[in-house]
């Protein structure tokens, strides 16, 4: 058996690209008839290989195919490609080749009604920080950013078995010079996808390779590595169709278990079915009335201030009065981009050791940045 010593073309692709290792190797031995040739791949997932002979002197395929491809099955150490037969058996042959593989099966039919689930915990919600094509990074890609913090559990998307990570990495900045160092996990499914978990924090990933796991399953934790501006989660599922990396805008899986796909700015509850119910807060079910007439016991011991808790994108207000008597005040707030809920500067009188919801603020614009500032006078 004889290896041939060539240079061989290879793909690499941002998020979908090889690791530097080479898992597929190109290989043949003589026949009666010519020369057979055999791939090796070593990778844990399939592979698609095109063959392209330069020249071919007195010999053609056995199956006299002009586009020669071919799926390579994973783990495969000696797998028949093609057979070159010569067409005259007393003149010489001769012939030179080079080849290009990507991950995948391209006979395999895409499920593009595939549910994913969200890539967080169940129950938690979670802000997209830039959708599919987005006006940032995400120019002409389809892709999602949720602003997951650094350590925040990261759940399969859909299962499928690990076939890439890297982790070794806690280097991370808003310029592109900083993408070979993100971190990342790459997970084959059966349609042929891969889906990309990328940014995650130092030796973040759970899993290994050669792992089959399932969805909904813990995988690995959020960080800041490689090209990226803040904390967060870039999820891409791709296929590789023709040799060209193409991203897929996937749907997923909410609570009411309708299938949507995630859109720049807004917030989303990660539902995995199976899992507890959760309550859930929205806009919609935001009812001011039944904060208004509700009186907290204080936990100060003298004093008076401000609280705010959150509800939704709401910013709920609250005055905690530590004094011995009730008190007259005067809200006042600075708003940036936020509305509130009552007319402002807002007047309010709190009894004695109690504490007391005042109004709301919510963002005009969710896309947008918002802040605000809280002053008083007390008497």
């Amino acid at each position: 058996m004889r290896k041939l010593a060539i240079t061989a073309l290879f793909t690499f692709y941002a998020f979908l690209g090889l690791s530097l290792q080479k898992p597929i190797e190109i290989f043949y031995e003589k026949s009666e008839q010519g020369y057979i040739f055999y791939a090796q791949n070593k990778d844990v997932v399939p592979y698609m290989v095109q063959l392209n002979f330069k020249k071919l002197l007195n010999l053609e395929p056995d199956d006299k195919s002009k586009n020669i491809e071919r799926t390579i099955p994973a783990n495969s150490s000696k797998y028949k490609i093609l057979e070159l037969v010569k067409k005259e058996k007393d003149k010489n042959t001769s012939f030179d080749f080079s080849f290009i593989y990507t991950v995948g099966d391209f006979s395999i039919k895409l499920e593009d009604d595939y549910a994913y689930w969200l890539p967080y915990k169940h129950g938690k919600k979670i802000r997209v920080g830039q959708g599919n094509n987005g006006s940032g990074t995400h120019r002409g890609v389809n892709a999602i950013d949720f602003n997951l913090e650094i350590g925040d559990s990261i759940y399969a998307a859909r299962g499928g078995v690990v076939f890439d990570i890297k982790e070794d990495s806690n280097i991370g900045g808003n310029n592109p010079k900083f993408e070979p160092y993100g971190n990342f996990i790459k997970i084959y499914h059966e349609d042929g996808t891969v889906g990309n978990y990328v940014h995650l924090v130092q030796n973040g990933s759970l899993v290994k390779i050669g792992d089959r796991i399932s969805r909904g399953q813990l995988i690995g934790l959020s960080g800041n590595t490689g090209w990226s501006s803040g904390p967060h989660l870039h999820f891409m599922v791709a296929q590789n169709k023709n040799f060209q990396n193409i991203t897929l805008p996937v749907q997923f899986l909410n609570y009411k278990e309708e299938t949507f796909i995630p859109q720049e700015s807004n917030s989303y509850y990660a539902y995995h079915p199976g899992m507890p119910d959760f309550e859930v807060q929205n806009k919609e079910n935001f009812d001011e009335s039944m904060y208004e007439n509700k009186l907290e016991a204080s936990n100060l011991k003298e004093g008076i201030q401000f609280d705010t808790k959150r509800y939704d994108d709401y910013y709920l207000i609250y005055v905690n009065n530590g004094m011995d008597t009730k008190m007259n005040g005067k809200l006042y707030v600075t708003l940036n981009n936020l509305i509130s809920t009552k007319d402002l500067p807002f007047t309010f009188t709190v009894p004695a050791k109690t504490v007391m919801y005042l109004l709301a603020l919510y963002p005009e614009d969710n896309s947008e940045s918002f802040s605000y500032k809280l002053s008083g006078e007390f008497k």
